[in-house]
């Protein structure tokens, strides 16, 4: 065991004993280097097609990080510290930084390069493939409802649930999103964590990339500006109805003001089906899931909101939110085969699932 087991055994001694026995690391580092050149390659088609963009999303998304990205990593290494060693937390948060620093910055800094490159094929789905499937989303949503599923979720509209949806939606969303990479971060060097970073690389590529453009759509909200048909007009009625609800139809008014002038902003780019949201809150509630069944609960929970939400807002048809929840379902299934026998292992316990792995 090398100096970051040294660091769990002292602060661990009462912990399971599965926690401090090393894992087998060829399959775990043969993953990981397939999982960097994977990034890296989606990462250098982005640059290569759209240099342009790519650096302004590469400057946005860095700057961002520097500012905001060190409170998710102090919200998430917090409460780790406090579980793997409630006497020396801090003495915990050096010795982790300093013996898996490396390993965490990496992965965070190939998960912001993605981020950029993922905002860059978003932004010119419209110059590939121009928005076409609309009409067909909008009525599969009314043949497998029976109406607009959005009629369904506003019957139980009040300031109440709006204020609730859009808070989920629009801000712990995001927050939940980092906060997990970095928890995986943490933990990288272990199959667990390691294959939820790799089945979020896949989700990337196929919900967010390839399935966006090959069903270019705007979404309802945007649908009356694009198709100049007033489909879904009582929709933003609704919305306008809630305080709450502002602050969706002010990002939508920013994000087809971007769109017109041809602005490369921070969160710019319309993309409607898949959906994003949804399959990122699928995939998490799956991992969460492996790592403690509360965790999962709360996972799944989540998840059906943002499928709420999705609809409520009119962001999404209802199809893009089952999509996206089937092929991050299938994702994550095939990825257990990255390791044998992963995706049958039982759960760790709570400490467990939270302690870096021993190995370096």
């Amino acid at each position: 065991m090398d100096a970051s087991g040294d660091v769990l055994a002292e602060f661990g001694r009462d912990l399971p004993k599965q926690v401090c026995r090393p894992a087998d690391a060829g399959p775990v580092l043969d993953v990981a280097l397939k999982l960097v050149a994977f990034c890296l390659l989606y990462v250098l088609g982005a640059a290569l097609i759209w240099p342009a963009t790519f650096y302004e999303m590469i400057c946005i998304y860095f700057t961002e990080l520097g500012l905001r990205g060190w409170t998710i990593f102090v919200f998430v290494l917090v409460p780790v510290a406090v579980v793997a060693s409630p006497r020396k937390p801090m003495e915990f948060i050096v010795n982790l930084i300093r013996f898996s620093g490396p390993r965490i910055a990496l992965v965070v800094a190939i998960f912001t390069l993605s981020l950029a490159a993922y905002t860059t094929y978003k932004l010119n789905i419209p110059n590939v493939v121009p928005f076409y499937s609309d009409r067909a989303m909008a009525d599969l949503d009314d043949f497998f409802h029976g109406r607009a599923p959005w009629h369904i979720v506003h019957a139980f509209d009040s300031d109440a649930l709006s204020w609730l949806i859009v808070q989920t939606y629009s801000r712990i969303w995001f927050f939940g999103w980092f906060a997990i990479v970095f928890l995986a971060a943490l933990h990288a060097n272990r199959p667990v964590h390691l294959r939820y970073l790799a089945a979020l690389a896949l989700t990337t590529l196929f919900v967010g990339t390839l399935l966006a453009m090959l069903f270019s759509s705007v979404g309802p909200i945007f649908y009356d500006q694009f198709l100049n048909d007033p489909r879904y007009a009582d929709l933003l009625k609704a919305l306008v109805q809630r305080p709450s609800n502002a602050l969706v139809l002010n990002y939508s008014e920013y994000l087809l003001q971007s769109y017109k002038a041809g602005k490369f902003t921070l969160g710019s780019g319309i993309s409607a089906m898949p959906s994003m949201h949804v399959a990122v809150a699928t995939l998490n509630a799956f991992y969460l899931t492996r790592l403690n069944r509360w965790f999962g609960m709360a996972g799944w929970a989540f998840a059906l909101l943002i499928l709420f939400g999705s609809v409520y807002t009119g962001w999404h048809y209802a199809v893009d939110g089952y999509i996206a929840m089937l092929v991050a379902t299938v994702i994550w299934q095939r990825t257990g085969k990255l390791f044998e026998d992963e995706a049958a292992a039982p759960r760790l316990p709570q400490e467990a699932s939270l302690l870096p792995s021993p190995q370096a």
